[in-house]
């Protein structure tokens, strides 16, 4: 799975998938994941005073069916003026070699009227094409050499399987507009498997054993003139693209996501 995203700064979690990788060594495991969402206490907060919430994050799907996720956030978050709550949507489907992808997010404060963005995204002569329907009709060519969320999460298992430090991406998942790509730097760490410091749920089923990375991604507007990334999102990384530990740093505060749940979806043969 991989990881998370803000949208006016009240934290909207956006996976990353990943792409075509030569052979299929890679194999990500469909399954559902529930995270707890609760206020990083060691960064300091500016004007949030607490936080709880919940994430729910499922994957299915292989290299020839394509991988679809669907992502809910539910976020409160306790400020100088209130009570503030974050509600996020999101659907996607890449197929396997990541040059085909169709995307659904919805972003709503306090019940109000939601932002969405909707739309699919296609490869043409290597350049990243995307229709959307919402916010606005809309078409654009966005550039080459950029990928799609499910091509990343790849791309990183792989990078830490051969163990590369650091993985230069741009990347597109349509959020928050269905127009923005965004620079990405992920430094990750060496690989463990030991079972010190885990979660209950992430030491049962297929999980049990499994190698896992600290990954840290920092999320830059492409074109922005600022050395400040809009986002960082730090996790470990099991190598069949499973996540826990999360940690969503949006700047003026942070949030922890505790894997609270796990549980393996029935995987469909794949021929490749």
């Amino acid at each position: 799975m991989p990881f998370v995203r803000s949208s006016s700064a009240v934290a909207a979690l956006v996976l990353l998938s990943g792409s075509a990788l030569p052979a299929a060594a890679i194999q990500l495991t469909p399954h559902r994941a529930t995270y707890e969402i609760s206020l990083d206490g060691t960064k300091p907060a500016n004007r949030v005073a607490g936080a709880e919430g919940r994430i729910v994050y499922e994957m299915r799907g292989n290299p020839c069916a394509g991988y679809s996720v669907q992502l809910r956030q539910n976020t409160d978050l306790l400020t100088e003026g209130g009570r503030v709550n974050s509600a996020v949507s999101t659907a996607t489907w890449e197929d396997g070699e990541g040059n085909a992808y169709r995307f659904r997010v919805t972003n709503t404060l306090n019940g109000e009227t939601p932002d969405e963005a909707d739309g699919v995204a296609e490869r043409r002569d290597g350049r990243l094409v995307v229709k959307a329907t919402k916010p606005e009709q809309d078409e654009r060519q966005l550039g080459s050499n950029i990928m799609l969320p499910t091509q990343h999460v790849l791309r990183l298992i792989a990078a830490a399987e051969k163990g590369d430090s650091v993985l230069d991406a741009k990347v597109f998942d349509g959020s928050p507009d269905a127009k923005k790509v965004y620079d990405t730097l992920s430094v990750i760490g060496r690989g463990v498997s030991d079972a010190k410091g885990l979660e209950d749920a992430a030491t049962t089923a297929d999980l049990a054993g499994r190698t896992r990375y600290p990954v840290t991604i920092s999320y830059y507007e492409r074109g922005a003139t600022s050395q400040t990334p809009d986002y960082i999102i730090s996790f470990d990384m099991f190598d069949n693209g499973v996540s826990r530990n999360l940690k969503l740093d949006y700047g003026e505060f942070a949030l922890r996501g505790k894997l609270t749940s796990y549980e393996a979806l029935p995987k469909e043969e794949c021929a490749k």
